[in-house]
């Protein structure tokens, strides 16, 4: 995967919007082979008038992903895209909101390793997944998004050190706001957004590198980075001002 004129076999869930849609889209548009995974008929549609081979599957059901990743022939590079997200009010902490975005989002993610990692031992190919800059600090209302990505930036990290043997690579995506279906819902600022082509050729050029995490836009990333190194009493109190300021960052 170091020639970038190399026509890759890249598999993408979370395809039919957002973020793994752009980059589904700029795959095809360097003529690489893409299978786009997804659940939206008219999206699936458009990335197949372009040239993708399209895969309808509910990322949840680990039996029906196994079964549909195995009739794949050959994966060497794997983008998974597949989440959602939903916020919290308190003092109501919704267990069942919470414990849906942690399935979900822990969930489809989970499968699609399962399913595709026989393929990218095979490849000696590269497993890419999305976390989010909302993992480096504590957020009101992002208790449920922010503990789920959380969660995803160490099975990555870790996976990065067990699947080495295996000559797997793996990279962390960490974005900042981008504009996305998901994020539409948001009733906050969302400082230095970016736009799903600005985000896809961010992760393109650092899967491209090489890199183990991919962080974009840095001046929002690396001054999160930042804050999360900062004592639990001075981060508290840096929260407090933030969140009545009623910025969470996803």
């Amino acid at each position: 995967m170091t020639d970038s004129t190399e026509k890759l076999h890249i598999l993408i869930t979370g395809a039919t919007s957002g973020i793994g849609k752009q980059l589904a889209k700029d795959y095809l548009l360097a003529d690489h082979h893409v299978y786009a995974v997804g659940r939206d008929d008219e999206a699936l549609a458009e990335l197949k008038t372009l040239g993708a081979k399209t895969i309808d599957l509910d990322l949840m059901d680990r039996e029906k992903v196994i079964e549909a990743f195995e009739k794949i022939d050959n994966v060497d590079l794997a983008i998974c895209g597949a989440g959602m997200c939903e916020y919290l009010d308190m003092p109501n902490f919704d267990s069942s909101v919470f414990m849906k975005v942690m399935s979900v989002n822990m969930g489809t993610l989970s499968h699609a390793i399962e399913g595709v990692l026989p393929k990218l031992i095979a490849s000696k190919g590269r497993l890419v997944g999305i976390g989010s800059a909302s993992a480096y600090v504590p957020f009101a209302r992002a208790e449920a998004y922010g503990s789920s990505k959380a969660a995803i930036h160490y099975l990555m990290k870790t996976l990065q050190i067990s699947l080495a043997p295996h000559d797997v690579s793996v990279s962390l995506v960490v974005p900042g706001f981008v504009e996305t279906p998901m994020t539409k819902q948001n009733d906050f600022p969302m400082p230095f957004i970016q736009t799903p082509a600005q985000a896809s050729k961010a992760i393109r050029d650092g899967i491209e590198s090489g890199h183990e995490v991919i962080e974009f836009p840095k001046k929002l990333t690396m001054p999160l980075k930042a804050l999360g190194t900062l004592p639990d009493l001075v981060w508290q109190q840096v929260s407090e001002k933030l969140n009545k300021k009623i910025i969470y960052y996803q």
